[in-house]
């Protein structure tokens, strides 16, 4: 069973949460309740859980400073955010948290089920391929930076995809990348396939179309902004990438995911 921890200052929706949803359906137990991220904190000391739920505007410590906290205590914890927050930046600062699922408040419990559904999925891949990846072997042709030697290959796989998160908006190329953690591109590439299970272009794709869906449905920005925020400078080939990749046009999407609100001059 995937551990849970819901987290929301509002009692009704904290308790809505833990009783509307099929969690043993699903594979998955609520083990605690927090109103504050303060809470949440000490939940989480005691018991690192799989899944997190948690709002973003909460008293004593909001959402984004307890999902800091998380990943200052190195727990890995998936996020789903609770939001309706619309400032680009505090979108952004989730994005560079690891936090790649968000649903808009008021709550839709059938599109959130279906929400957990999918990350309890991908909870269970990762924790699989992680147990393969750790039982195999891993050789490099060149050897690495001496500071990188002190390092397992998952902190480093970590190191990358943090470097990348925060540079999406720039050009990313493998040989840069690999130069900021140390080591050799033939080991980059090594190691980020077998972490990830998809090529590098491929995962930053990935990422610059999950940070574009949740500006979209976060954020009041423009189209053609948040095309340059998530590093496609060109807005008709930013909506070619997003459509091949969610079967919707960037205006589809955020109709479908926030009303139909758009930009002034959208």
């Amino acid at each position: 069973m995937l551990k849970v921890l819901l987290v929301d200052d509002e009692a009704p929706i904290l308790n809505n949460l833990n009783k509307v949803l099929p969690w043993r359906d699903m594979g998955m137990e609520v083990y605690g309740l927090a109103r504050s991220g303060m809470e949440a904190l000490k939940l989480a000391e005691e018991e690192a859980p799989d899944l997190v739920l948690c709002d973003i505007r909460m008293p004593v410590m909001d959402g984004l400073t307890f999902i800091g906290k998380l990943r200052e205590m190195g727990l890995e914890s998936e996020v789903l955010l609770l939001s309706g927050y619309q400032e680009f930046d505090y979108a952004r600062e989730a994005i560079t948290l690891g936090v790649k699922e968000y649903i808009c408040k008021p709550i839709h419990y059938e599109e959130l089920g279906n929400k957990i559904r999918d990350i309890g999925a991908r909870i269970r891949s990762k924790q699989y391929k992680d147990k393969l990846y750790n039982s195999i072997p891993l050789f490099q042709e060149v050897p690495p930076a001496e500071d990188s030697l002190k390092k397992t290959p998952e902190q480093l796989m970590n190191q990358a995809a943090q470097y990348i998160s925060e540079r999406l908006s720039h050009d990313l190329g493998i040989e840069e990348v690999a130069g900021q953690i140390g080591i050799s591109s033939s080991y980059f590439c090594l190691l980020f396939k077998n972490r990830f299970a998809m090529t590098f272009v491929e995962y930053v794709t990935q990422q610059r179309i999950e940070a574009a869906k949740f500006l979209l449905s976060s954020s009041g920005k423009s189209i053609t902004a948040i095309s340059a925020g998530v590093g496609y400078q060109e807005r008709r080939y930013f909506t070619k990438v997003f459509q091949k990749q969610t079967g919707m046009t960037p205006k589809e999407y955020r109709d479908k995911h926030c009303g139909g609100e758009t930009a002034p001059g959208e």
